[in-house]
């Protein structure tokens, strides 16, 4: 699967991980926002807000994380 940001030429955006990397983390932390789901709705509510807190601030982590030094062209 290829990012359009990894597809342009001349952009001054270069992501730190690639597109493997980060796919699966969102996959992992869609799973760990299901489990975190789980628990709010059938277990402890503040162990699955804190799961899928976690899971939310990770995943987005490696969605935005950038190097502004590695910068195309």
């Amino acid at each position: 699967m290829k990012h359009s940001a990894e597809d342009m030429q001349g952009t001054a955006y270069t992501p730190v991980f690639n597109s493997t990397v980060r796919t699966v983390v969102y996959v992992a932390g869609l799973v760990a926002s299901a489990v975190g789901l789980g628990f709010m709705t059938f277990g402890d509510a503040a162990v699955g807000g804190y799961i899928s807190t976690v899971a939310g601030l990770i995943t987005a982590g490696f969605g935005v994380a950038y190097n502004p030094l590695r910068v195309n062209g």
